[in-house]
């Protein structure tokens, strides 16, 4: 029975002639939170993905709140290609490497909580400061904003791009005696996370993209 709902779902040809598409999103709320129940497990068995919602993030007003640390899909490897084939080649690169800076940031608040930021080294601060980027402008979203509400995956990957950009720029400024608070306080990095509130963000992101490298070089130049 729980196969025959989730199979509604799909690719859809409408009553109009148009082509689109019905997702369907069960919240399954076993009792105690313990999703090795039955209905979870046949619920994960069919649908393949997971979102685990965190009340700490909603707590934090952070929404969606879904745990990036424990929510999975089993579909990447079948959507690889399209990715490859309509965003951009390094798309699934991105996805993973972005991933696998928040799961470093998540062991890194276990330091963090113990002895405080300011007692691990420079890069692992850049690290954290790129994962709250991650979270605060890549994952955070207002459904109730015009333009926050949707964001199409070529600009998502830009988002994303421009994080690691920030991220490889930032680790040059700072091999070259730049230090860390002027190269996460350059102001085009404050306008790009801001930006993304705007209409037209995605004619102007390449430009604060190209500002805001331009500015963490200079940080080296002041020092």
């Amino acid at each position: 029975r729980l196969a025959e709902f989730y199979e509604r779902a799909g690719r859809v040809e409408t009553l109009a002639g148009g082509d689109g598409s019905v997702s369907v999103i069960g919240a399954v709320s076993p009792p105690g939170g313990d999703i090795s129940e039955p209905v979870s497990q046949g619920t994960l068995r069919i649908v393949k993905v997971f979102w685990g919602l965190d009340a700490g993030l909603a707590r934090q007003r952070h929404f969606p709140a879904i745990n990036w640390l424990n929510s999975y899909s089993l579909y990447p490897p079948s959507l690889d290609q399209w990715y490859r084939d309509n965003i951009k080649s390094d798309f699934p690169e991105l996805r993973t490497e972005i991933s696998a800076l928040l799961q470093v940031e998540a062991e890194l608040q276990e330091i963090v909580q113990l002895v405080g930021s300011d007692a691990l080294p420079v890069d692992q601060q850049l690290t954290l400061e790129v994962a709250r980027m991650i979270r605060e402008f890549f994952l955070q979203q207002n459904a109730f904003h015009d333009v926050d509400t949707y964001t199409d995956l070529k600009l998502q990957y830009t988002m994303a791009k421009a994080i690691l950009s920030f991220q490889e720029e930032s680790k040059k400024a700072l091999a070259g005696g730049a230090a860390l608070e002027d190269v996460v306080n350059v102001p085009a990095r404050t306008d790009l996370m801001r930006g993304r509130f705007e209409s037209g963000y995605e004619e102007k992101i390449d430009k604060m993209l190209e500002t805001m490298i331009k500015q963490i070089a200079e940080t080296m130049e002041d020092n």
